[in-house]
């Protein structure tokens, strides 16, 4: 004897609207979810009209259902979220703007594909950025408070260091405060110029020669590598120029240089490179050094990280040299890539949209 039990017709038949009604509970618990969120959401169609928004979007925005298909541009006027929402490649990290209602408010807005739409999330950041700027300022005003203490510290022991009757025993005690104070005075002037990175908003772009700039970023590394004995390879491919601040790429370019210098050992291989890509310029820097293991290439552009803390010590790094680098490409709309294999080398570039890079200017 079977034990399936026979289903008539009337049983099959309710099996679809109870289907139905579980998706239908489903959906309406999404919807409702959403509506309870803090951080506004909407829906935006193929023609950057509204199509739907939650409580939050409808008190931010102040909106009516009237609106809907309206454009989003008709409500958030900021240019810097209209270059946001229209870029090829939405930037995976928003764009944060000052809010319309209130100037000590700031908003982060972030979108989605959503098939042929997009669902646009605006959160509060105002405390974080509060917050960051705080941090932005004690990095700041710390650090130039520090400056003229230890240019006088370093004065005093450069003056102690060089008399001949200083007993022996001093000598190497004042030599490694002379080298520490040294460092310090490193650490102090990276930090001044990534808190001056941070802080300008807006930097004086102008034509950069870039054939000139490598020759000298080139010069100094030759004058630098003098007790490194490696060879070094400068490569340029194109006349191209670009427009952006040349102080900050002068030190963002001479950064990658000196740490290929400093982390290849002695004799090695170092190529510099500018050129030209389908997506604009590229500079690199090439070397057959120890290399970096994958776990920590994420990292490297953050302040102080250290793969090996006594190394860097003993190299001289402030561990801010990446961070700098990161900050200066992010104000060039420029990206950084990193590929390097353990014991082998590395290959760090810089690569410049073609909106930044220009022709040289014909005489």
């Amino acid at each position: 004897m079977s034990n399936t039990m026979p289903i008539d017709n009337n049983q099959q038949g309710t099996l679809e609207p109870t289907s139905e009604k579980n998706a239908t509970d489903q959906l309406n618990k999404i919807s409702s979810a959403v509506q309870a969120l803090k951080d506004a959401v909407i829906l935006i169609n193929d023609d950057d009209g509204l199509e739907w928004w939650n409580q939050a979007a409808e008190d931010l925005l102040l909106l009516q259902v009237t609106d809907k298909g309206q454009s989003i541009f008709d409500f958030i006027s900021a240019p810097e979220f209209r270059q946001y929402y229209q870029s090829t490649t939405i930037p995976n990290d928003g764009v944060h703007i000052e809010s319309w209602r209130d100037a000590k408010r700031y908003l982060k807005c972030e979108i989605t594909p959503f098939g042929d739409e997009k669902l646009l999330i605006i959160y509060d950041v105002t405390r974080l950025h509060n917050l960051e700027e705080m941090r932005r300022d004690f990095v700041g005003n710390v650090s130039h408070e520090l400056r003229t203490p230890l240019t006088v510290m370093m004065g005093y022991l450069e003056n102690f260091s060089h008399q001949p009757d200083m007993p022996p025993h001093w000598r190497r005690g004042f030599e490694l405060m002379t080298q520490q104070t040294a460092r310090m005075n490193r650490i102090v002037n990276d930090l001044l110029l990534l808190s001056r990175i941070e802080i300008e908003e807006a930097h004086e772009l102008t034509y950069i020669d870039m054939t000139k700039l490598l020759t000298h970023v080139y010069d100094d590394a030759q004058a630098y590598n003098q007790s490194y004995g490696h060879t070094i390879h400068l490569q340029i491919d194109t006349y191209d120029g670009l427009q952006g601040s040349e102080m900050y790429l002068n030190s963002a370019l001479s950064n990658l240089v000196i740490n290929a210098i400093k982390y290849t050992p002695k004799g090695g291989d170092i190529s510099i490179s500018w050129t030209k890509t389908s997506e604009g310029c590229k500079f690199a820097v090439e070397d057959n050094g120890i290399g970096i293991a994958s776990q920590h290439i994420e990292r490297l552009t953050e302040r102080f990280y250290r793969i090996d803390k006594g190394r860097s010590r003993a190299t001289g790094g402030t561990g801010l040299g990446l961070a700098i680098v990161k900050h200066v490409l992010y104000q060039h709309e420029a990206k950084l890539q990193i590929d390097s294999v353990e014991g082998v080398g590395s290959t760090f570039s810089m690569v410049f949209p073609a909106a930044y890079v220009r022709s040289a200017p014909t005489s």
